[in-house]
């Protein structure tokens, strides 16, 4: 009998027209792609009880699906983020999770980066000025140059990383705050540390956000934080929505208790229509496709079903996220 790797998720679907891609990969260890796209729990949960992989993006998997896939080994999130999964579930069960963290990068620091030079010049507000068939660019003052700005990181990851690189050349000095990462990660970087999120948030003229969503992390940038920020800031987030909390952001942005907001990734996706951020002057708004291009596009394939058949081939995978139950499986 053939091994069943299910694809649940509408966002796979929106990265992966054709599921045939994935067929290649499959037929190495006799396995055959099962899509799922259909909303019913109930069908959702009969398709899943005889999977050996599952891969996923936007739809959670709890305890409740854990208890009714005896056969799965491994659950993979298609993509960096994996807060669609309940982790100590899957470790009590011995399944392994799985993820993609590197495949776009640089796609994400590029458009990290595109989206604050885009608010720092106020793009948006003149798009609209020449759509208007107005000239006028007084409309955007004040507008101050980047050299010697401060540029806060929170989460130096990977793609934290990458963006620290890529600013060297504007001359802005980069903070960092991540309470996970070794010093010397920041001295490689050249980043100033803080141990304190709110003094990063003092000092810096541009936050970037690219951190996970976890407990921890939900809401970390709420009505308090953003008061601690410059009325000048700028604050990008590329990571996760619910890390921001988008009521508070809204009311600061009209407020002036900060500048302007770049974002690629909202609590709600795709938002409601009445979000007001999406008419916000001061906020651009992307459809969270800052990990976006064809190269990230095919690694993010690649890689993610490369870490299907390792695990099936009873190899170890090499971005296991919950470590805690690898000695279970040697033990099997």
């Amino acid at each position: 009998m053939k091994r069943k790797i299910v694809i649940a998720g509408e966002r796979v679907y929106m990265k992966f027209f054709d599921m045939k891609l994935f067929e290649p990969k499959a037929k190495e260890i006799d396995a055959e792609i099962v899509p799922f796209r259909d909303s019913d729990e109930q069908k959702f949960r009969a398709v899943i009880a005889a999977a050996d992989a599952l891969i996923v993006l936007d739809r959670p998997i709890r305890k409740e699906h854990f208890a009714v896939m005896p056969g799965c080994r491994i659950v993979l999130a298609l993509s960096v983020g994996y807060d669609c999964i309940d982790l100590s579930a899957a470790t009590e069960r011995g399944v392994i999770v799985s993820n993609c963290p590197s495949y776009g990068r640089e796609a994400v620091a590029v458009h990290t980066l595109t989206l604050l030079l885009a608010v720092h010049r106020k793009i948006k507000l003149l798009m609209e000025e020449t759509r208007q068939w107005r000239w006028d660019y007084n409309i955007c003052q004040p507008i101050g140059e980047l050299a010697g700005r401060k540029l806060g990181i929170i989460g130096l990851g990977k793609i934290g990383r990458k963006l620290a690189s890529m600013v060297k050349s504007l001359d802005l000095e980069v903070l960092a705050y991540d309470p996970y990462i070794a010093a010397d990660i920041f001295e490689l970087v050249g980043a100033k540390r803080y141990y304190r999120l709110e003094e990063l948030l003092g000092q810096a003229d541009f936050i970037s956000i690219h951190a996970p969503l976890t407990a921890e992390t939900r809401n970390l940038i709420g009505g308090k934080e953003l008061k601690m920020m410059k009325n000048t800031a700028i604050i990008v987030n590329t990571a996760r929505g619910k890390i921001v909390d988008e009521r508070a952001l809204y009311r600061a942005l009209q407020a002036g208790t900060i500048a302007g907001a770049g974002l690629d990734v909202l609590g709600e996706e795709p938002p409601d229509k009445d979000n007001p951020l999406l008419d916000c002057d001061k906020a651009i708004v992307t459809p969270h496709m800052a990990w976006y291009t064809e190269e990230s596009l095919r690694r993010l394939r690649d890689q993610g079903l490369d870490e299907i058949v390792r695990v099936l081939k009873g190899e170890r995978p090499h971005n296991i996220v919950n470590t805690e139950v690898l000695p279970r499986l040697r033990a099997r």
